[in-house]
């Protein structure tokens, strides 16, 4: 994950080639219920680090430093209603699944976290850098500024564009050791 970023706008081309792999994520019964946000303009990015900035957060945003900010953000969004209204159709029905409390796991969330890491995987294909991250202010605020629909559900931000050659890997990275594959992976049973 990046967090500080070049003051370079991504080229449009760039732009599609990042978000197109998220339309090619699974989804249950091809209810394809995941929505983007795309913020490119200063405008946009400025309101929303005005509209989300924490003045408590440890680590602040990248918002408070311009000259370290990311030239995009994408706000992903769960769609729960096109999921239960996909299995009220004629050929998913019988699996009972048009109500919200049928589902076992919420795919809607599940589905979008794939969408989301096709993103991040095409970013990094296309020598871009991208920081997926929750907010802890404004979310309110953000769905009703850019009209976001009740049925749909913000899962995190995900912030694109050119590493800065000031960004460091930190944190977690050098704390912590990957678990083994060994204690990862259980074949056969745990």
């Amino acid at each position: 994950m990046v967090r500080r970023f070049e003051q370079r706008p991504i080229p449009d081309g760039v732009l599609r080639r990042v978000l197109e792999p998220a339309r090619h994520a699974p989804s249950g019964g091809f209810s394809q219920g995941f929505d983007f946000i795309v913020l490119t303009k200063p405008e946009e990015l400025a309101w929303f680090y005005r509209t989300t900035d924490d003045p408590t957060d440890p680590d602040p945003f990248p918002g408070r430093q311009p000259q370290l900010a990311p030239a995009c953000i994408v706000i992903p969004f769960a769609n729960k209603a096109l999921y239960l209204d996909r299995y009220s159709q004629p050929d998913k029905i019988q699996f009972g699944m048009d109500k919200e409390e049928n589902w076992p796991v919420p795919f809607w969330n599940v589905d979008t976290s794939m969408a989301i890491m096709l993103i991040l995987l095409a970013a990094v294909d296309e020598g871009l850098g991208a920081w997926y991250f929750g907010i802890t202010r404004g979310e309110q605020d953000v769905l009703r500024e850019l009209g976001v629909p009740a049925s749909s559900t913000m899962l995190g931000v995900i912030a694109l564009g050119y590493p800065s050659p000031q960004e460091q890997p930190r944190g977690s990275v050098f704390a912590r050791l990957r678990r083994p594959f060994e204690e990862m992976f259980h074949f056969g049973r745990w």
